[in-house]
């Protein structure tokens, strides 16, 4: 089922992909992922969760560091951000169900334009979330996580949760907060947290005690009020060496469980392994 709740469709000229086999010489259709085929006791489906990644599917600009966005999205070209949001929402579902894909996830920043109002970050998130809400009940397709981008703006440059900066802190727990409401509105399956930013460039001015406890902190804070409001997912941490910090206090899957660990959070928390 394709699922088109607003007035574009963005690809008229593709069909549902469907599954065709191997002797298929349709380039848009499944020749080895049937669906429907039982192995081991359970259907492909039933194995292969597949979600799609707002982010890489929708957002990517094709932008490098000597050039300029190649990827050039006709549902950018509405005047406002939500009129924007709403649009890609359009494009998404459409995409998702078209390749019959059972999840998607993204950032909070995916699905919705973020200024530097705190306010009307939570305000603008909210209304889209409505609109994705349509758009779940419409088409079958669940969310499989969410979460809150705590990296890409600028201010975020020295950490979210560990950043020296309380005024920045606080905007990173207004990011979460309405992250978390929305992923539990949505009835998503798990939230995750990246600590792209979460570690340091140089340890002339950094107390690793410290932050460390900060950010254990921070985590359960979020937990506390997700679990306060009804969630009743798994908490992730994603962890991935030097990107974009020196180092991160996510470095890797060892360092993670440590971690968990040592500030009691073993218990709420699990990996998202890339």
């Amino acid at each position: 089922m394709t699922v088109i709740i607003g007035e574009q469709e963005y690809f008229k000229a593709i069909p549902a992909i469907r599954y065709e086999g191997t002797e298929s010489e349709n380039p848009l259709s499944f020749r080895w992922y049937d669906e429907n085929k039982v192995v081991a006791g359970k259907t492909m489906k039933e194995h292969f969760r597949f979600a799609c990644a707002y982010w890489h599917s929708f957002c990517g600009s094709g932008v490098d560091p000597f050039g300029e966005p190649t990827h050039l999205f006709p549902w950018n070209n509405f005047n406002s951000p939500l009129e924007r949001a709403k649009a890609k929402a359009d494009a998404a579902f459409e995409f998702i169900t078209k390749l019959s894909l059972p999840y998607y996830c993204f950032h909070d920043t995916d699905v919705v334009e973020f200024t530097n109002d705190v306010a009307d970050n939570e305000k603008r998130l909210a209304e889209i979330t409505d609109y994705l809400k349509q758009k779940q009940e419409a088409s079958g397709v669940k969310l499989l996580w969410g979460t809150a981008n705590l990296f890409s703006n600028r201010k975020y440059m020295n950490g979210a949760a560990t950043n020296p900066d309380f005024h920045v802190l606080a905007h990173a727990g207004a990011q979460v907060k309405a992250a978390l409401d929305t992923t539990i509105e949505l009835n998503g399956e798990n939230y995750v947290f990246w600590g792209g930013r979460e570690g340091y460039l140089s340890l002339l001015n950094t107390n690793m005690k410290r932050e460390k406890e900060h950010l254990a902190m921070f985590l359960h804070i979020a937990k506390n009020y997700a679990r306060r409001n009804g969630f009743t997912g798994t908490f992730f941490i994603e962890p991935k060496p030097c990107e974009p910090s020196k180092h991160q206090y996510d470095y890797d899957c060892e360092t993670v469980i440590g971690f968990l660990r040592q500030y009691d959070l073993l218990n709420d928390f699990k990996l998202n392994i890339e």
